[in-house]
């Protein structure tokens, strides 16, 4: 069985955590985190190790694996880190969902539970798509992409890398979001959105630039 380590110790690593219950190929062992691993985290039922302790107590294996549970673009860096010196990431997908066969998926992906992804979506690597989102047909996701909760996503979008989509957005078909963008809770996006801002409302419209 693989060993899997969750990147993060958060609200989201403790809510991803529950995903490993009754899964055979998978036991999750314990949080990596890139800070000083004696804070407290009392929502966490593994160990809590610095990814400094990781590294040097956890060498390269093809029985340790990592996925990702910090809920922002910030978990590239480390990620590239752990990428770089060898190790393998997983994706989590939760059975109460329905995925077409014809999608297309990277790796580190984690599908929260409720979701419905259709026919000729490609997923790239290390995205997180929240409970009960809706991903319609010829959908692209480029790698970092975050979703939040509730979120509609209608047929032939492409999502550029690091977008944050917040819960409860909907874009309308054919829209391209760039690079960095962020798109508010309970957005409207309906025309192309820049990358590096951030848009809110019904219509979504652009409201400041993100450094």
């Amino acid at each position: 069985m693989t060993k899997v380590y969750l990147l993060g110790a958060g609200k989201h690593a403790a809510e991803l955590s529950e995903y490993f219950n009754g899964n055979n190929e998978y036991q999750l062992n314990g949080y990596v985190i890139n800070l000083d691993s004696s804070v407290n985290h009392p929502n966490l039922t593994r160990p809590v190790i610095s990814i400094q302790e990781f590294l040097k107590n956890h060498p390269v294996a093809p029985n340790i694996a990592l996925i990702g549970a910090i809920g922002n673009y910030e978990r590239k860096s480390i990620i590239e880190l752990l990428e770089n010196k060898g190790y393998q990431f997983i994706n989590i997908i939760h059975h109460h969902n329905y995925i077409s066969p014809s999608i297309k998926i990277g790796k580190g992906n984690c599908l929260a539970p409720g979701c419905v992804i259709n026919a000729n979506v490609h997923i790239g690597n290390h995205c997180i798509v929240n409970s009960n989102c809706n991903i319609s047909h010829d959908c692209t996701l480029e790698n970092y992409v975050t979703i939040s909760p509730g979120v509609t996503i209608a047929g032939n979008v492409s999502i550029n890398e690091g977008v944050f989509i917040g819960a409860g957005a909907t874009i309308i078909p054919g829209i391209t979001i760039g690079k960095g963008a962020y798109i508010a809770a309970g957005a409207c996006v309906t025309k192309d959105v820049p990358p590096n801002v951030m848009v809110a409302g019904v219509p979504a419209r652009v409201k400041k630039i993100i450094d």
